[in-house]
This record gives structure tokens, sequence and C-alpha cells, in this order.
């Protein structure tokens, strides 16, 4: 089970209709799924599930989303304040893309030049992330519980203690098979959670 740091706040139950949001942004800028599919590398067909609420988007892809719609992350999504260099455990905020899906806890500091971020992320049990391919790299630990990370067609299966570092690039997917909750310390460098406008998201074919 998740420690008492990455459980101490409460996921209300009822949770954003992420797709509404997104569906209703795209279309006020007159942008097709396929336009909007070669600014964020999602496939069209992901992106009309996300729309429709069937699919939950990973943190890294709502933030490539925002971007692409020149959006702050916060209108799909609760965000947690940035807090300066240092991030006090009892101050974390727990923030979620949809109620019953992955939690996360900013651990990363904000100052000009900042390249990467950092987060304790809850997968919660039978958990099955998307499929996703970006700019960057990950550093992943686990906390607690077992999680199943697929890099490139090669299965890792990780339990407390154990360590992940890969392109992101490669195409990864992550998974939750059992009856608890796993808790994973993520570090990433990429643009995915830290893009700028001025950084273009590039086209990985699916």
């Amino acid at each position: 089970m998740a420690d008492k740091a990455a459980s101490k706040n409460k996921v209300p139950s009822v949770g954003l209709s992420t797709g509404r949001l997104l569906r209703t942004a795209r279309r006020s800028q007159n942008i097709t799924l396929q336009d909007l599919s070669e600014r964020v590398n999602l496939s069209v067909g992901y992106l009309s599930q996300i729309e429709r609420d069937i699919a939950t988007p990973s943190l890294s892809s709502l933030t490539r989303l925002a971007a692409a719609l020149t959006l702050d992350l916060g209108h799909f999504m609760p965000t947690a304040a940035a807090r300066g260099l240092v991030s006090k455990a009892k101050d974390r905020e727990t923030t979620w893309v949809r109620a019953g899906c992955m939690t996360y806890q900013r651990l990363h500091g904000e100052f000009p030049g900042a390249t990467f971020s950092a987060y304790l992320i809850t997968l919660p049990t039978g958990f099955v992330g998307e499929i996703d391919q970006h700019i960057g790299e990950e550093f992943v630990e686990i906390r607690s519980g077992r999680a199943i990370f697929e890099i490139d067609g090669i299965v890792h299966d990780l339990g407390p203690g154990d360590t992940l570092h890969f392109r992101s690039d490669m195409r990864h997917q992550a998974r939750n098979p059992t009856d608890d909750e796993t808790l994973l310390f993520w570090l990433g460098n990429g643009p995915a959670l830290r893009q700028r406008p001025d950084m273009e998201a590039r086209r990985i074919d699916d």
C-alpha cells in the first residue's frame, strides 16, 4: 500500500470531465483531431477516446495537450502551486487527472532554467497506462508495491527499491497488476511536463 506521504490527501469521488474540456477547447480553436494528433504525438484514435472520456491521459500527455492548445494545465485538472526551491512533505498537495486513476505529488521546485520534473505517483490497483513516446528521458524508483513497465517491447517487472532509467522516445507503458496500490518516484527531464510555447512537439509515427 502507498505510504502516508502519498495517501494523506483524499481524492474526491467525482472527477473532472477531461474529455469534454478537451473537445470544447479544441473545437473553439478550430483544430481537428488530426492536427492535434500531429502536435502532441498521440494517435487520432486515442485522442478521440480521451474526448469521449473512455481513456484517461497521463500527466505527461495532458501537459502536451494543454501546451498545444495554449492553455494552462490547470484548465484540465487541479494543479499544485509552485513552492519555490523546497517541497515540504506536510505541504504537498495530491493532484489527479480523473478520480480513481493515477495521483501525483509534485516534488520539484520552480526557478528560471529548471529542466526536470519530479513526482511521487500512485498507481491504483489494476492500473493500465497509456502507451507513450516523446522527447526526453525518465527515471523511476518503486517505493512500495509492484509495477510492470514495458519499454520498446521488453517487459520489466519491478518491486520495492528497483529502478528503471530509459529514453522517453522509446515506446513505454506502465501497469499495476496487483490488488494493492503502487507508489513510485518519477523523474523526467523532457519537455513533457515543462513544455513552453516555443517548444514544438516532435511527431513520432505510431
